[in-house]
């Protein structure tokens, strides 16, 4: 603005000196065209050329600048959250070490006795220690045959026969049942067998096979099992414990006085061998 204004009068300044340099050129024409007259110049009034006074340049006030407006906030794209491990479960503390306990001092006392253990309820039928023709319970002891068949009994130390529950002795029946049927019985002798539960004994052979029945009677019936019931195979040259349950005897009635007997029988039928011998031992009733 202030450069402009300067430029306006100096334009008004080079106007001013051009008016008056026309008025000079008048004053100097009219005295050179009057020839022996010396013209005076007749002072012409001065012109005073006011400069213009400058137009009042209007004052523009500067708008005030639109505020810009913000850029427009970028969409807030969610970004998935990095995928943190989880930390380690920390391990649990070490149990703090127990202290060791003080050694009680020691009381001597009594020694405490143990219970006696119960005995199992046993009957003993034979066990042929005393090489009788009677068993354990006063009943008789034999042997039978017939039809051609035989059985020879004897008695025989267990320490020989490598036997013998009890190191005494064993029972030897020698048999032949080629022909018909023979055996070894045993008196009863009307005892109380309601409490008890099987009849047991001890059996080896002299060749292996053995086959023959256990007989039990009460005095009106018996009842004879074949010993493959209990000994697939019969008699082994190892001894075997038997045991048969009495509920096995089914035709037996009286179990509270048995007057029947306990008998070994050997067959034919049964198959061989027929003939060879036969070991017993310890011949029992249990609970």
């Amino acid at each position: 603005m202030i450069q402009a204004r300067k430029n306006i009068l100096n334009i008004f300044a080079i106007l001013n000196s051009l008016v008056m340099l026309m008025a000079v050129m008048l004053t100097l024409q009219q005295v050179f065209s009057r020839p022996g007259q010396v013209a005076v110049p007749t002072p012409e009034p001065t012109v005073v050329v006011e400069a213009p006074k400058p137009t009042p340049l209007p004052v523009v006030v500067p708008e005030k600048p639109k505020p810009t407006p913000p850029p427009p906030t970028p969409p807030i794209v969610e970004i998935e959250k990095a995928k943190i491990p989880p930390k380690p479960t920390p391990l649990p503390p070490l149990p703090k070490p127990k202290p060791e306990p003080k050694p009680e001092p020691v009381v001597v006392s009594k020694p405490v006795e143990l219970p006696k253990p119960v005995p199992v309820a046993r009957l003993v039928m034979d066990n042929f220690n005393e090489s009788s023709k009677r068993n354990v319970q006063g009943g008789f002891t034999g042997t039978f045959g017939g039809t051609g068949g035989f059985c020879l009994e004897s008695y025989q130390k267990g320490s020989s026969a490598g036997a013998g529950e009890d190191g005494g002795n064993i029972l030897k029946l020698v048999y032949n049942v080629n022909n018909g049927y023979a055996g070894y019985y045993s008196k009863l002798n009307s005892i109380d067998l309601t409490k008890y539960r099987r009849l047991t004994f001890n059996v080896k052979g002299a060749k292996g096979g053995e086959v023959f029945e256990i007989e039990l009677g009460d005095g009106v019936i018996a009842y004879k099992i074949d010993i493959r019931d209990f000994l697939p195979y019969g008699a082994s040259t190892t001894w075997q414990k038997v045991s048969i349950p009495l509920k096995a005897f089914v035709d037996v009635k009286n179990w509270k006085q048995m007057k029947g007997n306990f008998a070994i029988v050997f067959e034919q039928y049964l198959g061989t061998p027929t003939n060879s011998t036969l070991y017993v031992d310890n011949i029992i009733f249990e609970e």
